[in-house]
């Protein structure tokens, strides 16, 4: 299989596997943007996941990092990194409840999935500035939040977290900003959806 475009090598990635997955140029700049963007949360994500397993080792917990596993599984798989191994490994552990594997696995998985986004930052041009403020689609974004937790949509909600974490807020909502990223870290129902209730009426009334 072959493609039309040059993309510089990366050590780890293979771009004819990639091709598999992601068939155009655009469609593959556009998961690499992705994965640069969100990169940090997505491992803080795993490692807190991580921390609850080994605090709680509950089905839910263990549930949880599998959940977050697989979702990085399918990130590294569709550019063609040689981290899906790992990142299978670990979703495997979650799926049989293996603690112990969780615990000493997750840390190296992390730094790795941090060193291969940074190497992709000159391929994509994304820096860690923060995109303009768009307040219609931040309320929307507030409101796909509040409906995810209430379904208990674990994927939905971190996307539509990130998506508004990505935007530049107005400096009356930080403080509240701060709360939910926490409250969608922790999965606290109750907490992100009186959060995003408080949100909108500080939007709405401008205090």
């Amino acid at each position: 299989m072959s493609f039309d475009y040059e993309m510089p090598a990366i050590p780890g990635i293979n771009w004819q596997e990639a091709h598999r997955y992601l068939t155009t140029k655009e469609d593959l700049l556009r998961v690499l943007s992705e994965m640069v963007a969100s990169a940090v949360k997505q491992t803080e994500l795993l490692a807190g996941y991580r921390d609850k397993v080994m605090q709680v080792p509950s089905d839910e917990n263990h549930d949880l990092f599998k959940v977050q596993a697989h979702a990085m599984k399918a990130s590294v798989r569709s550019i063609g990194s040689d981290l899906f191994d790992e990142a299978y490994a670990l979703e495997i552990a979650g799926r049989d409840r293996d603690t112990q594997s969780i615990i000493n696995n997750t840390d190296h998985f992390t730094e790795r999935y941090l060193k291969l986004t940074d190497s992709l930052r000159p391929i994509t041009g994304d820096t860690d500035k923060k995109g303009s403020f768009d307040e219609e689609q931040f309320l929307k974004g507030i409101k796909d939040i509040r409906e995810a937790m209430d379904a208990f949509d674990v994927g939905t909600l971190q996307e539509s977290e990130e998506k508004i974490m990505s935007m530049e807020v107005p400096d009356i909502v930080k403080e509240e900003m701060s709360v939910l990223e926490e409250a969608v870290r922790d999965l606290e129902s109750e907490k992100v959806i009186e959060c995003c209730n408080r949100i909108e009426s500080i939007m709405r009334d401008g205090k």
